[in-house]
């Protein structure tokens, strides 16, 4: 198996992003690149398909105004009015089916984190450990906290996401959020103690971000950003292990 040298600098970020491709192309992460896609695809259709039309209706039926107006002239701004509303629930439907979309992969990202860790830790880094000891339920209730959180981001915001030229803008913020903050804290909390994690993330801030915001732009192309979310994991594994070889974070036997 491949083993990495070790070298007293961290790689350029593009390198990073060459071995977390390499990796994801081989069959055991495209499995589980697969899993949070079907899953997502699947939950989100059926929703839509069972409640999407009633929603539409009551959604539209609640934001619409009727101006009354009585002069033919006048039955134009109706119209325009009508539009607006009806392109307006559009765009909130396609905001929730992304917003959705990033959840579902996030949450069951969250559960095949180790196996991605491990089988990168395997094949390139078996010099260093996996030292994470956060259990499952601390992990499931921390995910529901930064949920939480992202929700009410979400509705602080409600007002900007129709100001044209903003709007598109301020809808990505929330989202960035929670996709650096799960994944960063994923990966870093299985590799490293959480205590190092701290200061890893102190420390390294800048290539961190270097590294999570092109993932998160991957993760905001059609139909890529459904397979984004375990090739960012693998990206990330390679950071991080990277970071405890060069600056000798924990490098114990491996477990």
């Amino acid at each position: 198996m491949e083993s990495v040298q070790v070298d007293s600098r961290l790689r350029n970020v593009q390198e990073y992003f060459e071995l977390g491709g390499h990796d994801f192309f081989t069959p055991y992460l495209l499995g589980l690149a697969f899993l949070p896609l079907l899953l997502a695809f699947v939950l989100l259709c059926g929703i839509l398909y069972a409640f999407g039309v009633d929603w539409y209706a009551a959604l539209y039926a609640t934001l619409r105004v009727d101006f009354g107006f009585s002069s033919a002239w006048l039955t134009w701004v109706q119209s325009l009015f009508d539009y607006v509303i009806k392109t307006s629930v559009i765009v909130l439907f396609a905001f929730g089916v992304f917003a959705g979309s990033l959840l579902i992969s996030l949450l069951v990202c969250a559960f095949v984190t180790p196996y991605v860790v491990r089988y990168i830790r395997d094949l390139h880094y078996q010099k260093c450990s996996i030292e994470g000891n956060m259990s499952s339920i601390m992990s499931l209730l921390w995910l529901v906290s930064v949920y939480l959180c992202y929700g009410l981001f979400l509705l602080m915001l409600l007002p900007f996401y129709f100001v044209p030229f903003i709007g598109g803008f301020v809808m990505l913020l929330p989202s960035y959020w929670l996709f650096s903050k799960t994944m960063i804290t994923d990966v870093g909390t299985t590799i490293f103690k959480k205590d190092t994690f701290k200061s890893v993330k102190t420390i390294q801030k800048g290539k961190i971000r270097s590294v999570v915001l092109p993932l998160f732009g991957i993760s905001l192309i059609p139909i890529l950003g459904f397979f984004s979310p375990v090739y960012a994991l693998s990206v990330l594994t390679h950071l991080f292990f990277d970071i405890k070889l060069k600056e000798n974070y924990g490098n114990a036997n491996p477990n």
